[in-house]
């Protein structure tokens, strides 16, 4: 007996009982067909989101990173006279704690910018108070 003939001769045994045992693989197929249909929708809508606002979300055409190291007087250097401009973060991990509780710490992310930033778009706080206000030293610090 041929392949084809084989798959036939199952093909007829499973139907004897109708059309009823085959609820599972239909229900499994649209399944899978409706998982993969959502996920090309949410990758695509991603993607389009970073095309139309990629500039305001990484502040500004390009963002480049060092770890563990600063930049260079000639990397700062080539930069600058290729752009129309230059904005520099530094950003740092640490561990604080409340003065009068020791035992309890908290891990924070510090951020540093500098009067530049940003070089898309604004920052917006809450309450509506100005970056240069918020960021002001009050009391020596």
């Amino acid at each position: 007996m041929n392949g084809l003939a084989l798959t036939w001769t199952l093909a007829r045994r499973e139907l004897r009982g109708g059309v009823r045992g085959f609820r599972i693989l239909i229900a499994c197929l649209a399944l899978g067909v409706a998982s993969i249909a959502a996920v090309g929708t949410v990758s695509e809508a991603i993607v389009a989101g970073l095309r139309a606002d990629g500039r305001a979300l990484l502040g500004g055409d390009v963002d480049l990173r060092l770890l563990h190291r600063t930049t260079t007087a000639e990397q700062v250097a080539f930069l600058a006279e290729r752009a129309a401009a230059v904005s520099r973060t530094v950003e740092m991990h640490a561990m604080t704690r409340p003065v009068e509780r020791r035992d309890s710490r908290a891990m924070i992310e510090l951020k540093a910018v500098n009067d530049a930033y940003p070089l898309v778009g604004n920052v917006a706080l809450v309450p509506d108070v100005a970056l240069d206000e918020a960021l002001a030293r009050r009391d020596g610090t």
